[in-house]
């Protein structure tokens, strides 16, 4: 298929051209790790596993890299305010070394509980020091910093003239940030390169340099790793919306310089899930964790099924009155894909409709990763009395792959748990609760019911009788 992406950079939907031929490298911002990743980050990390999955399903070959945030990140996003790490360390009473490895953790175990492929490297800011003080020596040396004594050494951005081109900024409408406190800084949008350590305060993470003892700037980290993991230019970079007008713009201003322009070839960023009162965000405390959602009772695939039927490009609200939809939706799809088993006896895969339905399958998702019809696709496919069972079940293979929304582990489940015969004292427990039913002792059926449940079964009524199926 010809792959379509919105290129922020360009402002429109784009032909997608590698630089190598059917080889991708994708960099994508990862989380700072002094909390717990909540489902608008999850919107993110779920966003760069679909155009992930998408490549792999047009036959390249990926090499996807996502850095932790473990250092350098100020509360400001800019160059003010406490480290997060650091304030992570302070709420939790641990060391910042911990609390980088409990967050990790968090984080790689909720995507995998939503099924996100893992990326190919997970490189820490803390790793690549000496890549990141090498690179701002390259700027010095090309004359683009300049030092704040007392605070830091800073990139002076009215060196490069085409500063702020990744938001389409004019220099006046340009939020830097926030002034330093002694207001020394050159520009508004000037920003740190490298921070020195205060001198009434123990930093638990910092560094030797040229320069003095302190850390990163958190711009920094990303132009680094990026370059040693996919080198000076590579296809497509991608994070959350909130990236465009500081973070990635300081990116590029610090990695053109040196690489030459474009460092970047497509620039692909996600809008927000919301709530309704406003972004979810750990800093006002209103946000939901994947885990928070099992604790409810939810399936994590009820909540990739819910992120599906949205665009990336596009704000998302989240409720629970819209993932109950999407658990709904999800469960009948199950259902559906597990009777197909019950129905696919010796049939043959008819070749030619599954060619077919697998370019439809994959037409949507490849012109810029229209998720919601893809669904659409694959639900009249379900629908489709044409296609056999056998090329039914084929086509889910395939669309797990491209989808991630196990499909097939589920309805296997389901319908081997249909398949099993209960135990007799199960039956028995049945048929006394459909006596007590057709003579309407109802308290008697509830009874029977209730045990039946305890014993790890359900009984679900039927035209002229029941059916019993395992708990799952």
């Amino acid at each position: 298929m010809q792959i379509r992406l919105y290129n922020t950079m360009t402002r429109k939907v784009e032909d997608f051209e590698p630089i190598v031929p059917g080889h991708v490298g994708i960099y994508n911002c990862g989380p700072t790790v002094y909390w717990d990743q909540h489902l608008g980050n999850m919107r993110t990390f779920f966003n760069s596993d679909m155009m992930k999955r998408m490549f792999l399903a047009n036959g390249y070959t990926v090499n996807h890299v996502m850095n932790f945030t473990d250092v350098g990140h100020l509360t400001s996003d800019e160059d003010t305010g406490e480290d997060k790490m650091e304030k992570g360390a302070a709420r939790e009473n641990l060391s910042v070394w911990d609390v980088a490895n409990k967050y990790i953790k968090s984080c790689v175990n909720d995507m995998n509980l939503l099924n996100i492929i893992p990326p190919t490297y997970t490189p820490r800011a803390t790793d690549h020091i000496k890549e990141q003080i090498e690179l701002i020596q390259k700027l010095e040396k090309l004359g683009f910093t300049y030092e704040i004594p007392g605070d830091g050494i800073y990139y002076d951005t009215s060196k490069l003239p085409d500063y702020g081109k990744l938001g389409g900024q004019n220099l006046s409408e340009l939020r830097g940030g926030a002034r330093i406190e002694n207001n020394n800084k050159r520009n508004i949008t000037d920003f740190a390169l490298w921070k020195f350590s205060p001198t009434d305060v123990k930093r638990q993470m910092e560094w030797d340099s040229p320069w003095g003892v302190g850390f990163p700037g958190w711009h920094l980290e990303c132009s680094a790793m990026s370059m040693k993991y996919l080198g000076d230019h590579f296809d497509i970079h991608s994070g959350g919306q909130e990236h465009i007008k500081v973070h990635h713009t300081n990116e590029i201003a610090q990695s053109e310089p040196i690489v030459g322009a474009p460092w970047v070839h497509y620039w692909v960023h996600w809008a927000w899930l919301m709530l309704r009162e406003g972004k979810m965000a750990k800093s006002s405390g209103s946000f939901f964790t994947v885990r928070g959602l099992i604790e409810k009772g939810y399936d994590p695939m009820a909540f990739r099924y819910l992120l599906l039927q949205g665009h990336y490009r596009q704000p998302m609200e989240f409720s629970f009155e819209s993932l109950d939809a999407a658990a709904a939706g999800y469960k009948n799809m199950v259902r559906k894909i597990a009777d197909l088993m019950a129905d696919s006896g010796q049939e043959p895969v008819n070749q030619n409709l599954y060619n077919e339905w697998h370019d439809k399958i994959l037409t949507p998702i490849s012109d810029n990763l229209k998720t919601s019809e893809t669904l659409v696709v694959v639900q009249d496919l379900l629908k489709d009395k044409t296609v056999n069972a056998a090329t039914k079940l084929a086509l889910v293979v395939f669309i797990d792959e491209l989808l991630g929304l196990q499909l097939r582990d589920r309805a296997q489940k389901l319908h081997d748990a249909e398949s099993e015969t209960a135990p007799k004292e199960i039956q028995e427990l049945a048929e006394r609760r459909l006596g007590a039913k057709k003579s309407r002792d109802f308290a008697l059926a509830d009874e029977l019911r209730a045990k039946i449940d305890s014993c790890g079964w359900t009984v679900m009524d039927i035209l002229g009788g029941f059916k019993l199926v395992k708990k799952q």
